[in-house]
Order: C-alpha cells, then sequence, then structure tokens
C-alpha cells in the first residue's frame, strides 16, 4: 500500500486556492472532488499527493477522508479551530472566511490545482464526481452491494490507472526516505 502523511497546512492552502477561484464558495462534494482531482495528477507527475491523505471508495465516488473530516467538523480539535476560521461549512457548501496564504504550495502544486479549476470550471458539482466515477482505482475497489463500507483506495492502484505503473516502486522509496527523515529529526 502506497500511503503518505496528511499535511493539513498544504491541503487547508490547496482548499483555500480552489474555494478562490470558485468566487469563495461551492459545495463541498465539488471541493473533495476537485481536490481529489489534484492529489491524483500530482502523484502521477511528481511522485506524491499534495495533500497526504487517505482515500476511500465511497458511493459518490474516491473521498480524501480526513478533508472529508475536516469539513464534517470531525477533526482534531486544533486543526477543526484552524480549519474553521478560514473554511466554513454551511450546509452542503464550504465557504472561505479567511486568508491562510499559499506559501505551502509548491509551484507546481499550484500549477495543477489552477489548471483543475479551469478544466472544471463550467461544470457542475456533478462534472468532477461522475468523472471520478470512471477513475479505475475507485471502480477496483467500490462494492455497491457493501455501500455501507469505505474500503481504503491504494494510491499505487491511481498510478497504475494513469498509465504510470512504472513510478510505483520509486514512489515507495521516496515515501520511505521522507518517514525515515520524519522519524530522525521529528517532523
Amino acid at each position: 500500500m502506497l500511503t503518505y502523511k496528511f499535511d493539513f497546512q498544504k491541503t487547508l492552502q490547496a482548499a483555500a486556492l480552489l474555494l478562490r477561484a470558485h468566487h469563495n464558495r461551492m459545495e463541498y462534494i465539488r471541493l473533495l472532488k476537485l481536490l481529489y482531482i489534484a492529489d491524483r495528477e500530482l502523484l502521477a507527475k511528481i511522485g506524491r499527493t499534495l495533500t497526504g491523505d487517505q482515500a476511500i471508495a465511497m458511493k459518490r465516488g474516491p473521498v480524501l477522508t480526513t478533508v472529508y473530516d475536516l469539513i464534517k467538523g470531525k477533526g482534531s480539535v486544533a486543526t477543526n479551530a484552524e480549519w474553521a476560521t478560514a473554511i466554513r461549512t454551511e450546509g452542503y457548501e464550504v465557504t472561505l472566511s479567511g486568508d491562510v496564504g499559499t506559501n505551502r504550495l509548491t509551484k507546481a502544486e499550484a500549477i495543477v490545482l489552477e489548471d483543475v479549476c479551469l478544466r472544471y470550471r463550467d461544470t457542475d458539482s456533478e462534472g468532477p464526481s461522475d468523472l471520478t466515477h470512471e477513475f479505475r482505482e475507485w471502480a477496483e475497489v467500490f462494492d455497491e452491494s457493501r455501500a455501507d463500507s469505505s474500503p481504503v483506495i491504494d494510491w499505487a492502484t491511481a498510478l497504475a490507472a494513469q498509465g504510470k505503473g512504472e513510478l510505483i516502486e520509486e514512489a515507495r522509496r521516496m515515501t520511505r526516505e521522507r518517514q525515515a527523515a520524519d522519524t530522525a529529526f521529528g517532523g
């Protein structure tokens, strides 16, 4: 299984960037899908995701679990407070209510986020959602008969689904090295 460490600050800044591009408001399902699409595309380009979040297969497609928890107000007290200061959930929508900057995002990450915004700006929230149902990594693990469960989507499968299977071992190596550095330096 190819997994990453969740990066709250990058995720918050990425969500804010997407919200700014959508006039500071969108349905939260749209935010979840755009972030997943950006994570998936960055994985194929640079061998890691932006958010570091774990994806699960839900009925409406792949969902980033920690982001979904933050939207629902189920994160840790500290992250919930910081998230809620910048991004508010109102029913089925999220609104940007604070400036969090973009200093944690790399140029490549910002470009992918902006590209995802441009590609889907003229679609309703179902556009990105429908697209994610076509992703092989979701289709391989989602089971309609067990719609109450949410199996984990392996990022290695997402790489393979994008024709980047040759990057899987390199991504695993990079992840091991990053984890070793985090352990050694308390990251």
